[in-house]
């Protein structure tokens, strides 16, 4: 009997959470509408993925055949164009300043005649790094059309000789490199971000749809009892109650966010796609149960949410994605085991490259599990309050 009231007042909370959702738009909005935007918009956001065709500039002091020749290579490499050309480098640092050009090369006047006589002569490259993956592909452009011109000096000879260009990059430069681009060999920039700074946006979604939904009913003592009634009086029946709902909800969406981008868009993805739906239900549960421990702390809507937002901003960080976590100060790497989304990235990291993944992340894959303990912690200090409120 005591085990079919305690359902019975389980289901009444999921009830009565799923008529509020559908009652309210607003709260239909942030908890379907608004994460599916969201997934749109980081789908799209990076275009095919590739950086290509960044307009540079070419300062041409010499205006000779050879420098029109490099201007020439410049354009013909995949990663840049040349669209600006200047007479001075004044011109070309306003260019760069205003992003007209995220880089300009320098060609110093006499460069034909000095790489003619055999005289040492510099080719300066600047270009703007503040935008630190912009900064790299011009950089490479640039050294990929000057790679030519590099060994253009021997080629008269060479080609005398019968040497071909094999040969001739052989000996300007006996070493060889191989260069294998593991994980991301494509260098496609919407493969390594879309799935974890969909999911950075989608936490901080997560964290405030729980806070409001715990905050709406805590915020008076009538609604508190209203809510409280519907679970028989028990603060777990109302908490897995209001949880239900919203956790139905964003797995649905971690499904279709899964199935979007590791079959459809083609994502890399060693492992089974159900261990990551997995892993993203973890995740999910983990996320809810620290917004009600916070609030429980708190409960004060305005100030809770506002705590929330700012701690999902700072998961963002401590995700690991745009920094590397182990790079940060040692307080600060220890203060990102703080956050669900830390555990989240490295888990999916490991199931998206490496075959075997659970040998390596299963500490991780433990913690994001016991965030769940948050929860009956959270409905105890909940239950205490009702106590204190009751009393006074």
């Amino acid at each position: 009997m005591n085990r079919t009231n305690r359902h019975s007042g389980f289901f009444a909370v999921v009830k009565r959470e799923c008529s509020i959702l559908v009652s309210r738009p607003l709260y239909l909005f942030t908890a379907l509408i608004f994460p599916l935007f969201a997934l749109f918009f980081m789908t799209t956001i990076f275009g095919n993925g590739m950086i290509d065709i960044i307009p540079v500039g070419i300062v041409d002091e010499d205006n000779s055949v050879m420098s029109r020749d490099i201007e020439r290579l410049c354009s013909a490499v995949p990663e840049i164009r040349v669209t600006e050309k200047f007479s001075n480098t004044a011109e070309a640092r306003d260019a760069l300043l205003s992003k007209k050009i995220y880089g300009y090369l320098i060609i110093p006047h006499d460069f034909q005649k000095d790489v003619e006589a055999n005289r040492n002569t510099t080719l300066t490259l600047c270009y703007h790094y503040a935008f630190l993956s912009i900064g790299s592909e011009v950089m490479q452009g640039f050294l990929n059309a000057l790679r030519i011109i590099a060994v253009a000096p021997l080629q008269q000879t060479t080609d005398f000789l019968g040497i071909d260009d094999e040969t001739l990059e052989t000996l300007a430069s006996p070493i060889s490199i191989a260069a294998h681009p593991l994980y991301n060999p494509a260098l496609n920039y919407s493969s390594y971000l879309t799935f974890p700074y969909f999911w950075v946006l989608f936490q901080i979604l997560i964290l405030l749809n729980i806070a409001y939904s715990f905050g709406m009913d805590f915020k008076d003592l009538r609604k508190t009892r209203e809510c409280l009634k519907a679970g028989n009086n028990k603060m777990l029946n109302v908490v897995f109650g209001k949880f239900t709902p919203y956790i139905l909800i964003f797995t649905a969406i971690a499904i279709f966010a899964d199935v979007l981008m590791f079959d459809i868009m083609d994502f890399d993805l060693h492992a089974n796609i159900v261990s990551i739906i997995a892993v993203c239900f973890l995740f999910i549960m983990a996320t809810c149960s620290v917004s009600l421990f916070l609030f429980s702390i708190y409960p004060n809507l305005p100030i809770i949410i506002s705590f929330i937002s700012m701690f999902g901003s700072l998961g963002a960080t401590f995700a690991g994605v745009t920094f590397p976590v182990n790079a940060m100060y040692p307080i600060f790497e220890k203060l990102s085991l703080l956050f669900p989304i830390r555990h989240f990235v490295v888990i999916t990291d490991y199931l998206r490259y490496e075959s075997h993944a659970f040998l390596y992340c299963w500490k991780s894959v433990l913690i994001l599990i016991s965030f769940n303990i948050l929860i009956i912690i959270a409905s105890s200090l909940l239950k205490l309050r009702m106590k204190y409120i009751s009393s006074h």
